[in-house]
């Protein structure tokens, strides 16, 4: 395998390490088809330190990233940059605060999986990522309940957190 990469790096142009990340991607991918490969490589070659893990790595970093996307979608909502939609008034603000809360967890249950993933604990792991999914739309049923629709960022933050989730799931299962 190790030969085919550098083989396929050499003809791609890439570095050998970033050969192990499309490599690892397009393994999650041929996994679980709801891997985007492109995505996964994207992330992981503006993560600093990812070329150099190995596929236990990956996953962690893939964990990481996550923290960081539902970091940033908590600040995004607290700071205002993210506007509260006008379709919901008063509830639609409520339900930005719910969102928060939501990418809160999100944030927490990818902190907690790169920490099984650190202790090599990669059933449970899996069970942290999975959580994800459900807690995003926690945030899209509190903005529809409060008749507002998902801010154009918040389904971003979604979208790419449920990806990172899927991502780190299938890089853990092929570590198994």
């Amino acid at each position: 395998m190790a030969v085919v990469a550098v083989a396929w790096a050499s003809s791609t142009g890439l570095r050998a390490a970033e050969a192990t990340i499309e490599s690892t991607c397009a393994a999650a991918a041929a996994r679980d088809r709801r891997v985007d490969a492109l995505f996964c490589a994207q992330q992981f070659l503006t993560y600093h330190g990812a070329a150099e893990a190995d596929l236990w790595g990956l996953a962690r970093t893939a964990a990481l990233i996550g923290v960081s996307l539902g970091d940033d979608a908590v600040f995004d909502v607290h700071e205002g940059t993210i506007p509260d939609p006008p379709a919901g008034g008063a509830m639609g603000k409520a339900a930005m605060g719910e969102c928060a809360q939501a990418y809160d967890a999100v944030g927490m249950a990818f902190a907690e999986a790169a920490d099984e993933l650190g202790a090599r604990l990669f059933e449970r792991a899996q069970e942290r990522f999975d959580r994800v999914a459900p807690l995003v739309r926690r945030c899209d049923a509190a903005l529809a309940v409060a008749g507002a629709r998902t801010p154009p960022v918040v389904a971003r933050y979604g979208a790419d957190c449920q990806q990172m989730a899927v991502i780190g799931a299938a890089i853990t299962n092929l570590i198994k």
